[in-house]
């Protein structure tokens, strides 16, 4: 089978193979919940359970799957993922059309649901490490970046797509599409060069890959709140606000944002360090304070913009600090480990958010998101101090 040679054009490939997963992975988060809810009758507990459910197998299969891209090389991580978030899909496009909603088929339904949180865990981690190790990681900010615009997108047309079958073509249609899509993505991991692994060499402890990350892993955490408080209670407060028509085109500003800041300021990762990553979370806290003090739907609509703009550089710079103070061979669990960071930020933001709205109302849960970003500073100076007063070990075998 021919191979693709040209570096960049092959990382940009691979990025599109994540795209093709999100893709599938927002069907499934836009129709699950309304067959849950709507065609078999639970309630909000169960559509929580299955949306944790993924979440939570993702956090817990991110190591397993850095040590797998490190020791057995991202293509074969790759195809595992893909034939998991394959096999996910089929259980549900199955699971619709053959049984009756029941408990054996929620059942079925949370096994889909762990299957696609570990080959998303995979396909996340093997779409940074595959590129990074084909055009190295002087250009890992260019990548991260790639990967961010192939995760939103993905995710919002999936979103779209799912809600749109509801009432148009059915939840059948976007389960049979949940299940095709990844597929066409082992097409380009058979067109796509391997990159080199060292599976003999001795792998740093979880434990140090902690201590390394943790510093960038936290602030990208911290700045996650953010884009939990949006997609979990900017529409609720329109709907208080009696805004409620402007509601979607709100959310929708948050995503404009989000792309427009990648696509201007994305080529820049690499150069722009800690100053862009200070200017980027000063943007999210300002975007997120705006939407708490908001007294008209504009004022929160600019807050919207704003911290999707601020937001969409964090994940690739706070990335370059967590990456390049690891070892080459162990790439993969440096980009697993700084990656769980974004699901913690997700469930802690989820916990204490329910609190925090039911005793202080909606504005204050984006008060407390934007102090957040202000506290992920002091986390960014760090991460970027440790990178430019220690040098990261270049053999793993002298880890303490």
């Amino acid at each position: 089978m021919y191979k693709i040679q040209n570096n960049l054009i092959a990382a940009s490939l691979v990025a599109g193979i994540l795209f093709l997963a999100i893709i599938s992975l927002g069907l499934s988060l836009a129709i699950l919940p309304l067959y849950v809810n709507k065609v078999a009758g639970y309630s909000a507990f169960y559509v929580g359970v299955v949306i944790a459910t993924e979440s939570i197998a993702t956090l817990f299969s991110r190591v397993f799957a850095g040590r797998y891209s490190d020791n057995h090389g991202p293509r074969k991580g790759m195809t595992l993922g893909l034939s998991l978030t394959v096999s996910a899909g089929l259980i549900c496009w199955l699971t619709f059309i053959f049984l009756p909603p029941s408990h054996m088929a929620y059942g079925i339904i949370l096994i889909s649901r762990v299957l696609m949180g570990v080959g998303e865990s995979l396909i996340f981690t093997c779409s940074g490490t595959w590129p990074i190790g084909l055009v190295g990681k002087a250009h890992a900010g260019k990548i991260m970046s790639w990967v961010g615009i192939a995760m939103f997108l993905g995710l919002a047309i999936g979103n779209f797509g799912g809600t749109w079958s509801y009432s148009h073509s059915g939840l059948n249609a976007s389960a049979l599409i949940m299940t095709l899509l990844p597929l066409l993505g082992f097409i380009v991991v058979m067109l796509v060069k391997p990159v080199s692994v060292s599976p003999s060499v001795s792998h740093v402890s979880l434990a140090y890959a902690v201590d390394r990350v943790w510093k960038a892993g936290s602030g990208f955490s911290l700045a996650n709140i953010g884009y939990a408080s949006i997609t979990g209670f900017l529409v609720l407060l329109f709907m208080q606000n009696n805004w409620g028509q402007q509601a979607a085109v709100a959310i929708s500003l948050f995503g404009v944002g989000y792309v427009i800041s990648r696509l201007t300021l994305g080529w820049k990762a690499d150069s722009s360090g800690l100053g862009m990553t200070i200017f980027s979370l000063c943007v999210e806290a300002t975007g997120l304070l705006l939407i708490s003090m908001a007294f008209t739907p504009w004022m929160a609509m600019l807050g919207s913009f704003l911290t999707g703009f601020g937001l969409s550089m964090v994940y690739p710079l706070l990335a370059l600090p967590a990456i390049k103070s690891m070892p080459d061979e162990n790439i993969g669990l440096a980009l697993s480990t700084y990656e769980s960071c974004f699901d913690i930020g997700i469930l802690i933001s989820g916990l204490i958010g329910g609190i925090i709205v039911s005793v202080f109302g909606y504005p204050a849960i984006f008060m407390f998101a934007s102090c957040c970003c202000l506290l992920a500073l002091y986390s960014a100076v760090l991460a970027y101090r440790q990178l430019s007063t220690t040098e990261p070990r270049t053999k793993a075998g002298s880890a303490p």
